[in-house]
């Protein structure tokens, strides 16, 4: 073989194997939040404001970053598992299956599943005004609790998948 075959070679094996190794070091992909839309129509009487119906399924150890609805009422119910649910000055409170949670307009909060092996399934129901957008990120409060921190937990990257 010739010294030049050796070098190609030898340089191929070297960027396969830093390839290999370094996807190795990369964690697996982050579990997402996943929205699923059921509907969005006029609310009745104002034709200023929508419902707009979501289902939310939060795989375990995922959460939403701190974010509001602006000028909106969000109305949560647990279908499975608990979700965790913490609103600026506020401890941490869980929304369990077959409970509710109103959000008054406004109000800076964040969600996440803490289970480690159980997904979260809620449905949202917002009355929203027509045409804004469901979330809009904000900073973590101040006075946030010791619960675990953003980066604790992977964030969904789309603010309009946040219930």
């Amino acid at each position: 073989m010739t010294k030049r075959f050796l070098a190609v070679l030898g340089t191929a094996l070297v960027v396969a194997l830093g390839t290999s190794a370094l996807q190795a070091r990369e964690p697996n992909p982050p579990p997402k939040v996943e929205a699923q839309h059921i509907e969005t129509k006029p609310l009745a009487g104002d034709p200023g404001k929508e419902i707009d119906i979501q289902v939310y399924t939060f795989p375990p150890r995922s959460a939403v970053p701190w974010h509001i609805h602006k000028d909106a009422v969000e109305i949560e119910y647990g279908l499975a598992g608990t979700l965790m649910i913490e609103e600026e000055g506020k401890p941490p409170y869980p929304l369990e299956t077959g409970k509710t949670n109103i959000l008054a307009p406004n109000v800076v909060h964040r969600g996440w599943n803490p289970s480690a092996t159980d997904p979260v399934k809620i449905y949202v129901v917002r009355i929203k005004p027509a045409g804004a957008p469901l979330a809009t990120l904000v900073d973590v409060p101040n006075d946030a609790s010791n619960a675990p921190a953003a980066s604790a937990y992977p964030e969904d990257e789309k603010p309009n998948a946040a219930p």
